[in-house]
């Protein structure tokens, strides 16, 4: 190649990693705000949403930012609304934002920090919220504030029950807790091991543990009547701390939990079949 070609081909070479660079390089400044980076590939003509889901002493924001400076001031005002909270982030870029996005986000995060536990979504139609609040005055104020921002074609959808006082709040967690408390934790034979289908309950209890923090709950363990009466209380007693390990990992703090093992003394099925000793082998929560 004669020397004239190759210095216009490499000129044409540095012109081309220039524009790359130049390209990429606002979207990296974007995701260095972040613990992880975006992948803008795939979210960047998603539509934009924005969700806030408080619970469990955790606070997880997600959806369309409008900048790297937007996701600061976000991190920031939940640090100052829900302080010594876990706060995780998972922002996304979209081609096309409202104008008033940063504002109705803003405030959507105000309000969710006036709840005791909630979720919500912002997407361009409505926002949605549901969730628990002792203090109705601060979160209807937020609230107004809130839609006030909305335009005119927008909604909000809040199912958000206001508890008065101490109170009502204990009879509102009596009356959740009965919702789901009613379904065993279950074992296989001479196994400590909690069945992968009860994991949802534990789910829902460690929200609940969350939601109710003045609670205690009893795990109270049983078995079938397999083995020796000492066997049965040892094994039954180590699948309730089983359960108390679970709930741990998920937030629980140990303090709020009681362990006991009853053994094979109180069945709820018949021992001589194959499903009844199965019934019997179980863990029942109590709220004490």
């Amino acid at each position: 190649m004669p020397a004239e070609q190759r210095r216009i081909s490499h000129l044409m070479l540095a012109v081309t990693v220039l524009a790359c660079g130049l390209l990429l390089a606002p979207a990296l400044d974007h995701g260095a705000a972040q613990q992880t980076p975006v992948d803008y590939s795939a979210t960047l003509f998603d539509a934009p949403q924005f969700s806030v889901r408080f619970g469990r002493n955790r606070l997880h924001i997600a959806g369309s930012s409008v900048s790297a400076e937007h996701e600061v001031r976000l991190l920031r005002l939940a640090r100052e609304q829900l302080a010594g909270v876990e706060i995780t982030t998972d922002f996304t870029a979209a081609v096309s934002i409202p104008s008033d996005w940063e504002t109705l986000s803003t405030r959507l995060l105000l309000l969710i920090a006036a709840t005791e536990s909630a979720e919500a979504l912002l997407d361009g139609e409505h926002v949605a919220i549901r969730g628990i609040s002792r203090d109705g005055s601060a979160f209807e104020m937020r609230r107004a504030l809130l839609l006030g921002a909305l335009a005119a074609d927008q909604r909000i959808e809040s199912d958000v029950m206001i508890v008065g006082g101490d109170s009502s709040f204990d009879n509102l967690c009596r009356r959740n807790f009965a919702s789901f408390a009613a379904e065993p934790i279950r074992f296989r034979q001479s196994s400590t091991r909690v069945r992968q289908a009860s994991y949802p309950l534990l789910d829902k209890l460690a929200e609940f543990a969350y939601d109710c923090r003045d609670a205690k709950i009893a795990l109270v363990g049983h078995t079938d009547a397999t083995g020796s009466a000492a066997w049965n209380v040892q094994i039954s007693r180590a699948r309730a701390e089983a359960v108390a390990s679970e709930l741990t990992h998920r937030g629980v703090p140990r303090e709020h939990l009681i362990v006991e093992g009853r053994g094979a003394a109180q069945p709820i099925a018949d021992n001589a079949t194959v499903s009844g000793r199965e019934r019997n082998r179980r863990i029942e929560i109590e709220l004490r």
